[in-house]
């Protein structure tokens, strides 16, 4: 436990700007003292209630300043010092939990820009062999509960400052005693060793299974119009329920533990506390001292629970920390060269793959296998074959989305690489088989690939794409799509997308499985577009046999890595 905060917690707070990290230690300190200073302030009370018979079994030194404060200060005028205290240490915690939130939230923003900002820098190698459950569980589910464990970190921080200021109080009315007192502490504290190892178990079980109903929401969510389609609904809620019954053990696992624990340390508290109380009383401790140290260890039983119950939730933090850190190391090992895009001139007679081959970590074959092919410039291609075979690779390589193992991409006999490589991804636009769609209007959702943009240029592009239909609606260009573009059919959305990929100009256009999913109207009315496009824009077709392999000049199968046929098409 000790070994992760010093190896975890730096990297953590550096996240908490300076100034604030001052606030917040200078914060924790005045709760401290000013705790003590308050149950401290019972000696002079009681002396004074007492009319200074009490003092004389005080220490020196508190039998003189007990004596002096009384006597300045009268018991009135000590009564409003220990209410002053006591709201003074109210308004120091005040202010104490909102710097706390404040640095809990600047860790979590903080790790959620970097991890971010690692995902958009990672090679779309690594980003393609991720699930985007891990990532979205990454970069919520992770981080909001590591944010949770600096905060209870920070509680816990305060909790020892305040313990040790209790005990060094007590150690000044009675060092025996409070020797004595701060041992058993110890020994409990030691003893719940075995509850705080259990905690990290059982954090890393709710961490597994809060993902797991993360990533059956999402893929059901995904999903509905399969489910609707073949009537199972009933089988759709039944392993949601599952999901949610672990995920509920695993969080009531964890919850009893930390009930438990506790119960047993106040309970164990309690019997320390009786212990010492015992100890003083049989070595003849007076009332004056035994009194205010009943009160100091009154007070360390519920410090000794928040000290407890901040490890425990560390514990259950720590597995969120180790398993970010494990993605987050992956992403900036996979980083692409921070280089600027080079501008790279239309090619005018081929776009070439050459001797390209491509292994993924984990299988044994190559998805592709010293692979070479030429796209003519203005030509239109498409790729076909059996899933696996390796096309989407091929592709992915044409657009520049990462570079081969061994082999490259050339423009016109120019080998590409590094900054080059990079600007040709902006002379490429992509049509998947589900069109993405942001949840906003569909201007802003084709000035995406273009944000200067005019109208005029926006209804050419939808002009293209056959999706003047756009310029119909109530609201034209200024009309919501809806979450993925849900208010509008699937051949509508495919149609804006088209349109978002044209209006970039695109010099290769890649579609994979760009129609699989549509009816035969908007296939039509999509391969219309695509045909108006010969001549002026390379196109590679990935997977179809419909109307868009049959505008195809040629169709290249692709078969476990390696091309095997490459003919005419039959148009």
């Amino acid at each position: 436990m000790i070994r992760s905060l010093f190896r975890h917690v730096p990297d953590l707070l550096r996240a908490i700007p300076p100034w604030q990290m001052t606030v917040l230690i200078v914060l924790t300190l005045m709760s401290a003292l000013t705790e003590g200073i308050g149950l401290l302030m019972l000696v002079p009370l009681l002396s004074a209630l007492s009319d200074g018979q009490l003092a004389a079994g005080l220490p020196d030194w508190a039998a003189a300043a007990s004596g002096a404060l009384a006597s300045r200060l009268g018991l009135a005028g000590l009564l409003a010092l220990f209410v002053t205290l006591v709201a003074a240490r109210a308004q120091v915690n005040f202010r104490l939990a909102l710097v706390q939130a404040r640095s809990q939230y600047a860790v979590v923003d903080v790790w959620r820009s970097r991890i971010y900002r690692a995902l958009l820098a990672a090679g779309w190698r690594h980003l393609s062999a991720m699930r985007q459950s891990d990532n979205i569980s990454l970069l919520i589910q992770l981080v909001d509960t590591i944010g949770d464990g600096i905060f209870r970190l920070l509680v816990l921080a305060t909790s020892v400052a305040t313990l040790a200021v209790v005990w060094l109080a007590a150690l000044a009315l009675s060092p025996v005693t409070a020797l004595v007192g701060a041992a058993g502490g110890v020994v409990v504290m030691l003893l719940f060793a075995r509850f705080r190892r259990r905690a990290r178990v059982l954090g890393g079980a709710v961490i597994r299974e809060v993902g797991a109903l993360q990533s059956e929401a999402q893929e059901s969510l995904g999903a509905l119009r399969l489910i609707k389609s073949h009537g199972q609904e009933d089988m759709a809620a039944l392993r949601l329920a599952e999901n949610v019954g672990a995920m509920r053990r695993a969080q009531l696992a964890m919850i009893g533990t930390t009930a438990g624990s506790r119960a047993l340390l106040l309970t164990g508290g309690a019997m320390v506390m009786a212990l010492v109380v015992w100890i003083a009383f049989a070595q003849g401790v007076s009332l004056a001292v035994l009194l205010p140290l009943i009160a100091l260890f009154a007070r360390s039983v519920p410090l000794l629970d928040a000290l407890q119950t901040g490890l425990q939730h560390w514990a259950h933090a720590l597995p969120a920390i180790e398993r970010a850190e494990y993605l987050l190391a992956g992403a900036q090992a996979a980083r692409e060269p921070d280089l600027p895009a080079t501008p790279v001139a239309r090619p005018r007679r081929e776009i070439a793959v050459t001797g390209a081959t491509v292994r993924h970590a984990g299988r044994d074959l190559p998805a592709l296998d010293d692979v070479s092919l030429t796209l003519p410039v203005g030509s239109m291609t498409a790729l076909v074959g059996p899933s696996g075979a390796g096309k989407s690779t091929l592709a992915d390589l044409f657009g520049a989305m990462f570079a081969p193992d061994s082999g490259g991409l050339s423009l016109d006999g120019v080998m590409l690489d590094g900054a080059s490589l990079v600007g040709w991804r902006r002379r490429v636009a992509y049509l998947h088989q589900e069109p993405v769609l942001f949840h906003a209007t569909i201007r802003q959702n084709l000035t995406w690939a273009r944000p200067d943009a005019d109208d005029a240029a926006l209804a050419e592009a939808l002009d293209k794409a056959s999706a003047r239909f756009v310029l119909d609606l109530p609201d034209g260009l200024d009309t919501m799509v809806g979450d993925a573009g849900r208010r509008l059919s699937g051949g509508e959305r495919q149609r804006i997308a088209l349109a978002r990929a044209l209006l970039g100009d695109p010099a290769l256009l890649i579609l994979d499985e760009a129609t699989s999913a549509l009816d035969a109207a908007n296939d039509a009315a999509i391969a219309r577009a695509i045909a108006a496009l010969k001549g002026q824009c390379t196109v590679l077709v990935i997977g179809h046999r419909g109307a868009l392999t049959g505008l195809a000049d040629r169709i290249v199968t692709v078969e476990s890595g390696r091309i095997a046929v490459v003919k005419p098409s039959a148009s």
